[in-house]
């Protein structure tokens, strides 16, 4: 079976979600819906995931679920795939079904939001358990099958309203949080800021000898890049190859100086999902491309978060 990842474009970042669990009375809940409905850190099948809640209204809690995954992005032309923080779903704890009854979240049926979203929710039935509704929203989304991207319009599960009954008290405060977890994946970290930088470069035009801001050679991209986090990388690629510590080309993270060619001659920067970011040559300039599309011969980690 293909691994599928979809990603939500323009409005929310959707990742691999974790199966939901229906829902239900108190007894269905378990540790993975805790995730939902707990606010702090969380680790459940080895993905992690982030919650916050808010007051919704005087009687209604509000949590959002963020999960660690894959997003991507159109540069260029290319779709490129990175990792980070991206919507997962909300859930809205118990409360009395009556409040719901002006707000379409809480009743079968289908509208069209002011923003001109499409919305239909469906409650009480096989897929939400007794007392409770999903939402769903008309989304752009794309998809990648076999390293393949294909964007699409689709029904995108977006929140549940969970309703409070005789033997599931409503829930009107804020839950206490989850234990922080050790290691807890950083958007925006050094190793991401320096792939930022050089994706915002594709499209420039390539210049031996030129790092930047608006042309470069190889290694001029990679010096432009980890320049912007205050770092100074030697200025060819045979010397940059010596810049950190050599990783097995196996276990490639996002930042990592990715080298090519023996003797080495060429340099790009790994920016996940098997791509890389480089500035190839005249007629290609700074562009996204596979990471094996050229022969591979070393990888050296300079950051490592």
């Amino acid at each position: 079976m293909l691994k599928r990842t979809t990603i939500v474009l323009v409005t929310a970042l959707l990742g691999v979600v974790l199966g939901i669990v229906p829902l239900g009375e108190a007894k269905a809940q378990t540790n993975a819906t805790t995730v939902y409905t707990q606010p702090g850190d969380h680790l459940v099948n080895g993905r992690y995931w982030q919650t916050d809640c808010e007051k919704y209204s005087t009687t209604v809690v509000r949590c959002t679920t963020d999960i660690w995954g894959t997003k991507v992005a159109k540069v260029g032309g290319s779709y490129v795939a990175t990792n980070g923080w991206v919507f997962n779903n909300m859930t809205y704890l118990p409360s009395a079904r009556s409040s719901w009854s002006k707000n379409p979240l809480g009743k079968t049926g289908s509208w069209t939001a002011n923003d001109g979203r499409k919305w239909k929710t469906e409650c009480d039935t096989a897929a939400t358990g007794k007392n409770g509704c999903r939402s769903y929203s008309l989304t752009s989304v794309v998809e990648s099958a076999s390293g393949k991207f294909r964007q699409s319009t689709k029904w995108v599960f977006n929140n549940m309203v969970q309703f409070s009954s005789s033997s599931v008290p409503a829930v009107t405060k804020i839950p206490a949080s989850s234990p922080d977890i050790p290691n807890m994946p950083v958007e925006n970290s050094k190793a991401d800021k320096v792939v930022t930088a050089a994706l915002s470069k594709v499209g420039s035009s390539y210049r031996h000898a030129s790092a930047g801001p608006s042309s470069f050679d190889c290694s001029g991209l990679t010096s432009y890049a980890y320049k912007q986090i205050g770092i100074t990388l030697p200025r060819t690629s045979g010397s940059q190859v010596s810049a950190g510590k050599k990783v097995s080309t196996s276990a490639l993270k996002p930042g990592d100086l990715v080298f090519y060619y023996s003797p080495i001659s060429h340099v790009g920067i790994y920016i996940g999902g098997g791509q890389i970011v480089d500035a190839a040559n005249p007629r290609t300039g700074v562009r996204v491309t596979s990471v094996n599309s050229m022969p591979l011969k070393a990888a050296v980690r300079v950051v490592n978060s």
